[in-house]
Parts: structure tokens; sequence; C-alpha cells
């Protein structure tokens, strides 16, 4: 992968890992993401002109894209309610970039340099590392366990299907736009069912934080949709997952979560496996 790929998709991460840690600063986690996603929609109606459509043949995964970022977000939600989101979400995380690289090697026939795997293996064995601190918490709760599970496999398969939409759109931003703006629409549907009334008013004053989230959400995952576009798919899916790390590194700094020896570790690993990618492009 080439380094200015590997340095773009970090800053997503990065990104990935705010716009996640602005949510969990919201309080209803639901409410939370469906203020973000009306956000979303808000900041990408004004560029439908500037971008047009996609090509025909990407709107099929426009439409599948919309169906599994709805079933992730519901999966997600069964998370929250059967174990605690600092136990489920890193597993979840952990376990996606190992079914996109099945997928990527057996199904579209992706291939990898020698140093391409080596980096691959450290970047999924450092977002695992902090995984399994969780792994044993979670595999006493069996719902939480499915949960996180289902959530893995809808953000695969959203991945895979955004990196095949992306590459045929020949149009990254307006396959961008018009994702976003058919992704939003059922999980803001959701929250309305969900939540009381007194509860959406009492959330209503936080709008400036989920344009904030929604700006980084988007700027985030644009870049990685481009960059699955232009690199191996497992590679760019595997190198996202680093948000994990760099949540907890936030945690850590910010919300004064302890740090450990763990995520220390697999920092390190992951750096160094960053580094490798890099320079085996």
């Amino acid at each position: 992968m080439d380094a200015h790929i590997v340095i773009i998709v970090a800053l997503a991460a990065f990104f990935h890992a705010a716009w996640n840690a602005t949510v969990k600063l919201g309080g209803n986690k639901i409410l939370s993401l469906a203020g973000m996603q009306v956000a979303l929609i808000l900041l990408v109606i004004p560029l439908i002109p500037l971008v047009g459509l996609p090509h025909r043949d990407s709107w099929p995964y426009v439409g599948m894209s919309m169906v599994l970022h709805f079933g992730y977000y519901l999966s997600l939600a069964g998370a929250y309610r059967h174990g605690d989101f600092a136990q489920t979400y890193p597993v979840a995380r952990g376990c996606a970039p190992i079914l996109v690289t099945l997928c990527g090697v057996f199904v579209l026939g992706e291939n990898f340099a020698p140093a391409e795997w080596a980096a691959l293996g450290g970047i999924i064995g450092g977002v695992m590392l902090i995984a399994a601190r969780r792994i044993g918490e979670v595999l006493q709760q069996r719902k939480a366990l499915v949960s996180a599970l289902c959530t893995a496999c809808f953000i695969a398969a959203y991945t895979v299907a955004d990196g095949i939409g992306g590459r045929l759109s020949l149009n990254i931003p307006a396959y961008m736009v018009w994702s976003s703006l058919f992704g939003g629409a059922p999980v803001v549907a959701y929250a309305l069912h969900r939540c009381e009334w007194s509860e959406v008013r009492a959330f209503a004053p936080k709008w400036r934080v989920c344009f904030f989230a929604a700006a980084l959400g988007l700027s985030a995952y644009w870049i990685v949709v481009w960059a699955m576009s232009k690199a191996p798919i497992p590679l760019v899916a595997a190198l996202r997952e680093i948000s994990v790390v760099i949540a907890a590194l936030i945690g850590a700094y910010y919300f004064k979560e302890k740090a450990g020896k763990r995520r220390i570790a697999a920092s390190i690993i992951i750096f160094c496996s960053i580094a490798l990618l890099g320079l085996a492009g």
C-alpha cells in the first residue's frame, strides 16, 4: 500500500475514534447516533448538485450499504442492552478485519505481498490484543457475545459492500453523498420509535455535538471508501480498525481510564505494522 494512503487512512482512524468518543459524551447513545445521522443528512444535501450521481452499477451497493449499516446500528444497540459498550465494541471491531480479510482473499481474490501480510497480521493482532481484555467478560454474557459477533459481521459486510460500490461508482464523492443520505433515515426512524419525545427534546440542545461528530464520521468514512478504491480492501479495513487503539488512548488521556501494559504493547505493535505497511508500498 502506498505510504500516502497509509497516512491518510490512519488519519481517518483518528477521526473515527474521535466521533465515537463524542458519542460516548452524548449520554443516550441511540439518540446520539440518530442525531449524528440527522446532522450527516443535512451536511450532504448541499453537496448533491456538486457531486452528481454515481455510476448506475454502484446503486445496488448504495442500497446494500443502507441495509447493512442499519443492521449494524441495531446489533450495536443490542450490544448496549446486553453488555457494557466497553466490553462488546472492541470485540466487534477486532473481529471485523479478520472477516474482511477472509472475504477479500477467498471472494474478491485480493493479493498481498509478504510484507503486507505481515503488516496485516500485526495490525489485526494489535487490535485483538485490545479486544482480548474484554473477551473473557463477554464470554460470560452469551447475549452480549452474540451481539458483538453480529456487529462484527455487519461491519465486515458493509465494508466490503462499500469497497466494491465505491470502485464501481467511478465517483467516490457521489457514492458517499448518496449512501449517507439514504443510510441515515432508518436509524433516525428507529430512534424516534424507541425513544420518548421527552428524551428527544432533552437531547436537542446537543445538536452542535451531533454536527461535530457527523463531520468527523463523514470525513473518516469518505477517506476509507476512497482508499478502498486505490488499495486492497482488507488492508484498508484493518488499518481503519486502529481506531480501537486510538480510542483506548483517548480514554486513557481524556477519560482518565487506566492505560495498562496491554494497550501500550498493542500501540507499539500497530505502530510498527503501520510503518511496515508504508514501507511495503
